[in-house]
């Protein structure tokens, strides 16, 4: 049980996790087109070229360490994110990586013509706070442009921009790994993940996202406005930019109020995020308090892209310098992710995004 006033406020007067009081049915409507939200982006809009610089003081980079996985071995999600994007997987490396803030290692693949530097890359992932970074189960960094994936699947994929997550693989495009995307996508892995035992016990499915409940649906209808016009795309777009933004309400000495004096038309939304995240985001004592696993490793060999035929590409347990792939289980607990979450898909794409 969450001891903020915003939580009792979202759940009733008496805080309990059994009884809560919901706003009017009509402060949720969603427009009919297109499954919008209803409500307009603040204005003046947030900057978000402001704030991409203003991340990279407030969350700076952290020590960190890696090693190099031995050649023709890749994260299976890395292996299955590559050939998505119609690219061969032997083109790609691994590292291993770890920080202080956590006893297991966070694997992260990069294409070998990536315009992002493997420490570039590892900078800008050791900067997420570790309550955000333990959600990550595998990065995936690639050369260029990106395939989406429902149409990759198919083999057509258009080539555009982009980033996305896949279950708890985020995936990148050089010109989107940048903090104010990340943290955007990680948010999606938070709302379908860490809230399950609160959901269950009011009745929803275990795979049903946070922002799609009547807790976040509460807090949207007490603003009179959405955080950015990307919001409006979706409930989960919405929590996931509010999240972007309540980033910087943490940091910033003025909170929102040095990004748009508007700000409050969405000022409960963001509060409701910090509200139900900001303990998971910035855990007691500054260590992670799991780590979702990342996809085990395969051999890889050459073959054709968008092909696995038998044998090219082998399941199999691997170990290099004695670090296990998997959570030590002694050391870190294993979060684990609602079965069906795991091929959900967020796509970030374009420079204005358009769905995600």
């Amino acid at each position: 049980m969450r001891s903020s006033l915003i939580v009792q406020l979202l759940l009733g007067s008496s805080a309990s996790l059994t009884s809560c009081s919901v706003l009017p049915s009509t402060a949720l409507a969603l427009s009919p087109r297109n499954n919008e939200l209803d409500k307009p982006a603040i204005n003046p809009p947030f900057s978000e070229e402001v704030q991409d610089r203003h991340f990279r003081i407030d969350f700076p980079p952290r020590p960190w360490r890696h090693e190099v996985w031995p050649r023709g071995w890749l994260p299976k999600s890395c292996v299955e994110e590559a050939e998505y994007n119609h690219l061969d997987p032997v083109d790609f490396e691994a590292v291993d990586v770890r920080f202080r803030d956590c006893a297991v290692e966070w694997t992260v693949c990069r294409h070998k013509k990536s315009d992002q530097s493997w420490i570039s890359t590892l900078d800008t992932l050791s900067a997420v706070p570790v309550g955000m970074r333990q959600y990550i189960s595998n990065l995936v960094l690639l050369p260029g442009q990106a395939a989406l994936p429902s149409e990759a699947a198919s083999g057509q994929g258009k080539k555009v921009a982009a980033a996305y997550t896949r279950g708890a693989v985020l995936v990148f495009t050089p010109s989107y790994f940048k903090l104010g995307v990340l943290f955007h996508e990680i948010t999606h892995i938070l709302d379908t993940t860490t809230l399950r035992a609160l959901l269950v016990a009011h009745g929803y499915r275990a795979t049903t996202p946070f922002s799609e409940t009547k807790f976040w649906r509460q807090a949207y209808g007490n603003d009179s406005a959405v955080p950015t016009p990307y919001s409006k795309a979706s409930w989960q777009e919405d929590f996931a930019d509010a999240g972007r933004w309540a980033m910087s309400h943490y940091t910033r000495e003025k909170g929102l109020a040095e990004y748009s004096r508007g700000w409050r038309g969405c000022r409960t939304q963001i509060a409701a995020f910090q509200a139900w995240m900001g303990d998971i985001i910035f855990p007691r004592g500054g260590v992670c308090m799991g780590k979702i696993p990342g996809s085990k490793a395969v051999r890889v060999g050459s073959h054709v892209p968008g092909s696995r035929p038998p044998g090219k590409t082998s399941m199999g347990s691997f170990s290099h310098n004695g670090l296990r792939k998997g959570i030590s289980k002694g050391q870190v607990n294993e979060i684990v992710i609602p079965r069906g979450v795991d091929q959900l898909v967020f796509v970030y794409e374009g420079p204005v995004p358009n769905w995600g």
